[in-house]
């Protein structure tokens, strides 16, 4: 066999196993609308075109049917490439979106690293003392009402440590404060008059996902790269789907 043709195989079949472990990423830690939000897309393409080149680069320079060390060599290779490929899965694992979180008056995208190490156990409800495995859910923050919780709180967020969105001590599920949500969202009119870019954008996924304009009103929902639009039910506040706007730009 030649080294393009093993080269090739190579390939074929790291095309193969990395088409498979992307396809189970997407499906689960990464949907699309979140993966773009996180600035997973990237991530799972540098995995991805990594791994892809490494192995069957470096099978076309050793390969040689007569050298007695091939088998060794190979094994070396396949070691090197599974290493990264693991490295890659578990940088992705630590970086999935995980909470859609209603906090206040916008949603927080909390990704798997953002919630400080040992604050598990901190958690009141027991659904969310271990993070979830197979996607983002949405929940919410009940704010403290005590003033000196409060305001060591604030003191982290502004010395750059955990946000409230963050601490899973004041989780609860997000119906219990869908109607506050309700209450906080914006009409969709603010969207709308932005340009017609915009307005275009959502009136073709409100028309997609039959939603009625005027039973819809929006939430931003901040991101580790891009921010998003939220749409909620007027009247109950239940999540009606993301839209991919900027709900800041004016």
């Amino acid at each position: 066999m030649s080294r393009w043709k093993a080269c090739a195989i190579h390939l074929g079949i790291s095309l193969l196993v990395i088409s498979v472990l992307v396809g189970i990423m997407a499906l689960t830690w990464y949907p699309p609308i979140y993966a773009w939000a996180m600035g997973g897309l990237g991530l799972i393409m540098i995995l991805a075109s990594v791994d892809a080149c490494l192995g069957p680069l470096l099978t076309l320079i050793v390969w040689n049917v007569d050298k007695p060390s091939l088998r060794f060599d190979m094994a070396v290779i396949v070691c090197l490439q599974v290493m990264g490929l693991w490295y890659g899965v578990y940088t992705a694992f630590l970086a999935r979106p995980i909470y859609q979180v209603f906090a206040v008056n916008q949603f927080d995208l909390v990704a798997a690293v953002d919630v400080p190490e040992g604050e598990l156990e901190n958690a009141i409800r027991q659904e969310f003392k271990s993070l979830p495995l197979t996607g983002p859910e949405i929940i919410a923050v009940q704010m403290p009402t005590d003033p000196a919780e409060r305001r060591k709180l604030l003191f982290s967020s502004v010395q750059g440590g955990a946000d409230l969105a963050q601490l899973p001590h004041y989780y609860v599920p997000y119906a219990e404060l869908a109607p506050e949500a309700a209450r906080k969202a914006k009409p969709l009119d603010a969207l709308t008059q932005r340009d017609a870019a915009t307005r275009d954008k959502l009136s073709a996924y409100l028309s997609s996902h039959d939603l009625d304009p005027a039973k819809v009103k929006f939430l931003p929902m901040r991101a580790k790269a891009h921010d998003q639009t939220v749409l909620v039910d007027a009247d109950t506040g239940a999540v009606l789907g993301i839209v991919n706007i900027d709900p800041w730009v004016q």
